[in-house]
């Protein structure tokens, strides 16, 4: 068992989430689970990143150029309830027919 409890909650929305990349690949995006509405958004990166707090934005901003020049993605998972805004750099997900 993973000691990080959004690791589940990404493996099971993972099929939307890849929808919702491939929907907006040609973008600059980062991909948003919020964990309360059970939704998946995809924003403009340069935006998201923005309206983070200057630390916060910061790192964020790093891991995302990482993540693209590496052919990966910025996942981050929004949990409300907790008060969490937690980030993943994942691999491209395969092509998913929708």
């Amino acid at each position: 068992m993973s000691s990080d409890p959004y690791l589940d909650v990404i493996d099971e929305h993972w099929q939307h989430i890849a929808l919702v990349f491939h929907r907006f690949r040609d973008k600059d995006q980062v991909i948003e689970l919020d964990v309360e509405d059970r939704k998946i958004y995809s924003y403009p990166a340069a935006d998201y990143i923005r309206d983070l707090s200057e630390r916060m934005g910061g790192e964020t901003a790093r891991q995302f150029i990482e993540a693209t020049a590496s052919n990966r993605f910025l996942l981050f998972v929004k949990d409300s309830r907790n008060r969490r805004l937690r980030s993943y750099v994942l691999d491209v997900p395969e092509r998913i027919i929708d």
